[in-house]
């Protein structure tokens, strides 16, 4: 914003004619039910929306303003949590780097906290088709290779540096109508952080099958997790529905 103000003063003309690049916003909803386990039923998603003030040769400068929530039924005290955020990032294709400033609601403690955190993140799909000639109806569309991930260093907050993510390979198999698709997969997951983290660390394989649509999932997952401050193993089965849809408020 300081350049932004510079750059208004020193070129006026220019300035007049500034308009950014573009405002993309998004939302995410996830809701679970967990059937056993240590962290019970539970929601978690975001709101947000952003500025692209700048785009050089496909790398975006943007800035955003977000809600997002994290809650839970079981061992929630350090784990149920809510409130507003601002981040600034450069971002490219999958690949995002910046900064954080969240002020996050601990419903349990209860306590409200000032967080301020650098970090790097993201989304990767590889796709490899099938290629046989086969008709449709009786081979798989494609098995892709998917993962999601974020790294994140603490500079004052009560969560501490940490990382979470997933590495799934999956198979999309034949369309079942209406647009609906079926993708059967295995994954290993992990979330990890430095404090507070005897009920929040966790890591292990899943396998799954997902009914998927224009953003919305529907989906059965099994889970070998690990809680590695506990000492502790469970095996536990989630119902989950997700939801994710983007836009750009300026258009094309």
């Amino acid at each position: 914003m300081t350049a932004l103000l510079l750059f208004t003063q020193l070129c006026p003309g220019r300035a007049a004619a500034y308009s950014p690049v573009g405002y993309p916003g998004a939302a995410y909803v996830n809701a679970s039910r967990n059937f056993d386990g240590l962290e019970g039923s539970g929601s978690q998603g975001w709101v947000r929306q952003g500025v692209t003030w700048l785009r050089v040769k496909g790398l975006d400068l943007n800035t955003y303003g977000e809600y997002s929530w994290r809650v839970r039924t079981k061992n929630k005290t350090y784990y149920n949590v809510y409130g507003p955020g601002l981040t600034v990032a450069l971002e490219k294709g999958p690949f995002s780097l910046g900064a954080e400033n969240t002020w996050l609601r601990y419903p349990k403690l209860p306590a409200t906290t000032r967080n301020a955190a650098l970090f790097g993140s993201w989304y990767y799909v590889v796709y490899r088709l099938d290629g046989t000639g086969r008709p449709e109806e009786l081979l798989p569309l494609a098995f892709p290779l998917t993962t999601w991930g974020k790294l994140n260093y603490d500079l004052h907050g009560a969560e501490g540096s940490g990382s979470q993510g997933w590495l799934k390979q999956g198979i999309d198999w034949a369309p079942l109508g209406r647009g609906w698709k079926l993708n059967t997969y295995a994954a290993y997951n992990w979330r990890l952080r430095s404090k507070n983290k005897t009920y929040y660390n966790a890591i292990g394989p899943s396998v799954g099958l997902d009914l998927f649509k224009s953003g919305v999932t529907v989906g059965l997952e099994y889970l070998w997790q690990r809680f590695p401050q506990l000492h502790t193993s469970t095996r536990t089965a989630n119902l989950n529905l997700t939801w994710f849809y983007g836009w750009n408020l300026k258009g094309k």
